[in-house]
């Protein structure tokens, strides 16, 4: 026999309402934390990675384009920064940074971001329970620093960041400034 107190009859009454009405407790989106299995396929990056990048991965798109996306936390191969909804409901801190690279750029060498605005890239930073920001200029270009790639491949894209993030000093408001290698396995 279950016993039903005051408040179980209100969250039951509650959720038979409507069936639009969420009654699972609210979820961050997450993915798993990326291990060296993911990244076998890579060729190691020049200099020791970034501490601050839990996960990195790059798609290949249509176009020949590139994108990049590098977070603090675990994600899905293919949620991008923009993908990130900020909810008072999610517990988490952290960052998602995503850049599309034009296919021109899409080759092993160094790119100046400041130099290069078809260069495209959008943020999020989360505040805990805070909510926290979604960044992108459009069309124009979002992040600074450098961006190296180093092995451009089918697979997995490796690279070295140098000075990148959004240039904003407050890290509640423009994430970390990275410095390090990366490795980015494809979708």
């Amino acid at each position: 026999m279950i016993r039903r107190t005051p408040l179980s009859h209100l969250f039951a009454a509650a959720c038979g309402l409507s069936l639009a009405l969420a009654c699972d407790p609210p979820q961050c989106i997450d993915g798993p934390a990326q291990t060296p299995l993911d990244t076998a396929a890579c060729a190691a990056p020049p200099v020791a990675a970034d501490p601050q990048i839990a996960v990195a991965h790059a798609e290949w798109l249509g176009s020949g384009d590139l994108v990049i996306t590098w977070t603090s936390f675990g994600l899905e191969c293919g949620t991008r920064a923009l993908d990130v909804p900020l909810t008072d409901d999610c517990e988490r801190t952290g960052w998602v940074f995503t850049v599309e690279i034009p296919a021109a750029l899409a080759v092993a060498g160094t790119i100046d971001l400041d130099a290069h605005p078809e260069v495209i890239g959008t943020m999020t930073v989360m505040d805990g329970g805070s909510g926290g920001q979604t960044g992108t200029i459009g069309d124009e270009p979002f992040f600074t620093g450098q961006l190296e790639l180093t092995g451009v491949a089918a697979d997995c894209v490796t690279g070295v960041l140098h000075g990148f993030g959004s240039g904003i000093a407050d890290p509640t408001l423009g994430g970390p400034e990275l410095n390090g290698g990366f490795s980015a396995p494809t979708c």
